[in-house]
């Protein structure tokens, strides 16, 4: 009976794990749909839209940590941080549309490319 409790425990807890990370991994996912989205915006509105939407799942992804940081809470401050900084560019954008600069609200968000690639490396 113990056996089977262990069982049952482990089974609960790598599915656990797998939820997590296919969370963060739809997140991830919607954002970079909604970063295509917004990098092709005509109007100032259709980019307030994109980018509210980018925002939303930007700030879920912050929430969940992802399964290759196997539970370690330092390296999810450091990951909390890099998503803050990706959602702190986004509401950069998002004020330059607002205030009517569509062309530099995309021009600020071409630097969440290169902060994929240095934060995929280390997160991922």
């Amino acid at each position: 009976m113990k056996k089977f409790k262990w069982l049952v425990v482990a089974t609960v807890l790598a599915f656990s794990s797998m939820a997590f990370s296919k969370g963060v991994m739809m997140e991830m996912f919607q954002m970079k749909k909604q970063l295509n989205v917004l990098q092709d915006a005509e109007t100032t509105e259709q980019f307030q839209t994109s980018v509210a939407a980018f925002l939303l799942q930007a700030e879920k992804a912050k929430e969940t940590m992802p399964a290759s940081l196997d539970g370690d809470q330092e390296r999810f401050v450091g990951y909390q941080a890099a998503m803050q900084q990706v959602i702190d560019v986004a509401k950069q954008a998002e004020q330059q549309a607002q205030a009517g600069n569509l062309d530099q609200a995309k021009q600020t968000l071409e630097a969440l490319d290169d902060m994929k690639k240095k934060y995929h490396s280390e997160y991922k």
